[in-house]
């Protein structure tokens, strides 16, 4: 049994965010502070959807799953097949679905493969944006592990952020900052792939990135160099590039060398000359940078 809940009513656009399960109802409620994107939230969880920041949401089963699935991925798919005439009437229109989930087993994991698979019947492009379970998270991150063979399958593009990097490039985070920190570049990292994806380059950029699966880093400032080595270290996957990264662009690169210092180092990082994307104008040099890389 499943019911929507519906916030208000939103009117289809080129791309909807779909949070799935508990880990990505809650990137898409942070999404939802500081995006007016439209989001779809499926979950087993009621209250939680009660409270959500989405634009449409639907409750999977009978409201009385208090602790979800718990860590049952073929109780989640099987959930989310029962809503799947519902949930279709909501992604079908859209040019590009993005999928958020934390991986680990359960309602998100087993949603998001058979959202996927609605959305590439469809015709619609299909993201799936995940996280990783940390170590200490031992057998849900082996699920992680086992699930994703199948996102990478029903998904044009995978794209994977991992908390136990994120700890290793600051250690001086706890779990709950780097859980919090994830979302938050999940969200970053989701509004500077749809702007891409809907500017005037995206379909060269999708077909430069389709079937690849992606990690992500950030970086800002001035100095050139300090930037670039920001960006070859700070990705969230130590597996090396496989195909030609890009890297977009808020505010501006300095007119004086810089975008070729860049780009030599992160050649030299990535294997590979990155792709300069242009995004929104500003001051400073805000980057993102989209890696493509070996499986995990």
């Amino acid at each position: 049994m499943f019911r929507l809940f519906r916030k208000k009513d939103a009117k289809a656009a080129g791309t909807l965010a779909v949070g799935c399960g508990g880990g990505g109802c809650n990137i898409a409620n942070r999404l939802g502070r500081i995006s007016n994107v439209d989001i779809l939230t499926v979950n087993t969880d009621r209250k939680g959807l009660i409270r959500s920041r989405s634009d449409r949401r639907i409750l999977l089963g009978d409201g009385s799953m208090d602790a979800g699935c718990e860590g049952d991925v073929e109780l989640g798919r099987s959930l989310t097949e029962d809503a799947s005439e519902m949930i279709n009437e909501h992604i079908r229109r859209h040019l590009n679905i993005v999928l958020m989930v934390g991986l680990g087993g359960g309602t998100g994991t087993g949603s998001a493969s058979v959202i996927a698979e609605m959305a590439k019947r469809n015709g619609s492009r299909v993201i799936t944006m995940a996280t990783l379970p940390m170590s200490f998270e031992a057998g849900r991150r082996k699920t992680a592990a086992d699930s994703l063979s199948d996102l990478k399958k029903v998904s044009d593009i995978l794209f994977i952020a991992d908390g136990d990097r994120l700890v290793e490039l600051d250690p001086a985070l706890g779990a709950r900052e780097a859980f919090s920190v994830l979302d938050q570049m999940m969200c970053e990292s989701f509004l500077c792939m749809t702007e891409m994806l809907e500017g005037k380059d995206g379909e060269t950029i999708f077909q430069t990135i389709a079937g690849r699966t992606l990690t992500v880093s950030f970086a800002e400032g001035m100095h050139p160099e300090k930037v670039a080595n920001a960006l070859a270290e700070g990705k969230m996957m130590r597996s090396h590039a496989v195909s030609r990264p890009i890297i977009f662009v808020r505010g501006n690169i300095p007119q004086d060398g810089s975008e070729k210092v860049i780009s030599e180092i992160i050649r030299e990082s990535a294997g590979s000359e990155p792709m300069f994307v242009q995004g929104p104008g500003g001051h400073g040099m805000n980057l993102t940078m989209f890696i493509p890389v070996d499986h995990v």
